[in-house]
């Protein structure tokens, strides 16, 4: 459990908070506070959560302790409030005004932190406190700092065919390849023939990349292998920046999804009590990151057809054959009157003029949302439900809807989301289920869920698994903090 001490995570509007009669770091004949050498420690340490050491100008504070200049106090303080925000929150790359602001929390208050400081006998406990204590957040943390002590090599792309390399067949690439995942060439063999042994490696590393593990060496596959060092670490320090914009605090009881590994954790009290996998947005229909909270549940739902889904899919089917939709059981309406998609000459409507017809498909079999939807407030229409395409589960990469998330076990989620109501039993939602009727049930205390995206992340063994950037984010959020100098992507007191 993290430390905290009641501080409210909110920008300070101040700027002049340094300013104060009641000095931090420097006792009253200008000598330094003993713990100011922690401070020190802290901050070069700042490499380590993927922070640029650079922003807390620790030259000027060693060389201020060791003249006693008075000046060491403002300094010292000016650069423990720019550790904090860096560490508690997003940084300064995303536009105040942008929409994602409200969902993940904010750097912490400058008044707030100095006031803790102020009143405490261990500044440093308070400032260690500062950082993330997420099982997966201490992984990538030492995982950076593995990464940052090797040799910078530089390697040249393995390039393969478009169709692949298939087990026994041979190619110059195979010595490469096995090279490259530090595996030894085998004995009595061509060295060229890839064989049963390099195929479990690739197989592998298909499973854990969300790939269909066919063991075939593919490019999707050599995007992995040929990633180096340095792709890593960039890798690493986007998804630690992610995890800091997650409230410590989180409630006993809450939902998680992680996008890229299209899977889905219900947490209570610290455990893990339910994990299934997911069905998430195709690449051109993104599922979107934010947090919202869970209000109850839909059984039986109706389906409103969205925006996206009308104008993409539904009206070239309807060009196509105008009784598509009534064929699965889609009504359409306009203004409140019912339409007969056969009298209209679908050609001649656009997509303009699609965001006035209404379409609901009544509960039933052939409802996309199957048999519960889960009641979730948000703008992008995203929500969790249940499908009646229970067979793509089973694919490895599952980037295949238009937005929102198909779960695998919705009876198990919505036994856990209901199970804080009094009297609410399995055979009440039995009961609901089987008469088919459309019902909606709230919550006696809503809980939150978290819609993120972690391109890294533990397996169940605990080893960090690389998975694949499958909405460019990590590529994007990188270039930010390379442009900005927010991040420093090796050790700064080494030479690289």
């Amino acid at each position: 459990m993290p430390f905290t001490f009641g501080i409210k995570n909110s920008p300070a509007n101040a700027e002049n908070v340094t300013q104060s009669t009641s000095p931090i770091w420097v006792r009253g004949n200008g000598a330094p506070q003993r713990y100011v050498g922690s401070v020190i420690e802290i901050l070069e340490d700042s490499w380590t959560h993927g922070l640029n050491p650079k922003r807390y100008n620790i030259d000027t504070i060693k060389a201020q302790m060791e003249a006693k200049n008075p000046s060491l106090e403002s300094t010292v303080t000016d650069a423990i409030l720019k550790y904090a925000q860096d560490i508690t929150g997003m940084r300064g790359q995303i536009r105040r005004s942008d929409p994602v602001m409200k969902y993940w929390r904010t750097p912490i208050s400058k008044e707030g932190l100095l006031n803790a400081l102020r009143s405490s006998n261990d500044p440093i406990r308070i400032i260690r406190g500062l950082e993330p204590q997420h099982s997966l957040y201490k992984a990538l943390r030492k995982e950076l700092i593995r990464l940052s002590g090797e040799p910078n090599v530089t390697s040249s792309n393995i390039i393969v065919p478009k169709k692949g390399i298939k087990v026994g067949q041979t190619a110059a690439q195979i010595p490469q390849v096995r090279e490259r995942l530090g595996l030894p060439a085998p004995r009595g063999i061509d060295p060229l023939m890839y064989d049963e042994a390099l195929a479990v490696r690739i197989m592998k590393i298909q499973n854990d990349n969300g790939m269909e593990p066919s063991g075939t060496i593919n490019r999707a596959v050599m995007e992995v292998i040929n990633e180096g060092r340095e792709d890593k670490i960039w890798q690493i320090l986007v998804n630690m920046e992610r995890l800091r914009w997650i409230s410590e605090d989180k409630p006993a009881k809450y939902i998680l999804v992680n996008i890229p590994s299209a899977n889905l954790w219900a947490v209570e009290r610290g455990n893990v009590t339910l994990e299934m996998p997911v069905i998430v947005g195709k690449t051109a229909r993104p599922t979107y990151s934010f947090k919202t909270d869970i209000t109850g549940v839909r059984f039986n739902p109706n389906w409103t057809v969205p925006r996206t889904i009308k104008e993409e899919d539904f009206l070239p089917a309807l060009r196509a054959d105008p009784l598509s939709l009534s064929k699965r059981g889609i009504k359409l309406s306009m203004d409140g009157r019912s339409i007969d998609p056969a009298t209209v000459d679908w050609n001649t409507i656009t997509p303009q003029d699609m965001k006035r017809v209404h379409m609901t498909q009544k509960p039933g079999s052939q409802n996309p949302l199957g048999k519960i939807r889960v009641l979730m407030d948000n703008p992008y229409d995203i929500y969790l439900h249940d499908t009646n395409h229970r067979e793509l589960f089973d694919a490895k990469a599952r980037n295949l809807s238009s937005g929102c998330i198909r779960v695998s076990n919705p009876e198990g989620l919505a036994a856990f989301i209901m199970s804080g109501n009094k009297d609410w039993t399995r055979a009440k939602m039995d009961e609901i289920l089987e008469s088919g009727r459309m019902q909606d049930v709230a919550v006696d205390k809503s809980l939150p869920v978290y819609i993120t995206y972690q391109t890294v992340w533990l397996n169940a063994d605990g080893g960090l698994v690389y998975g694949r950037d499958v909405y460019g984010q990590d590529k994007k959020l990188a270039g930010i903090l390379k442009a900005s100098g927010a991040a420093f992507a090796f050790n700064p007191l080494k030479k690289h």
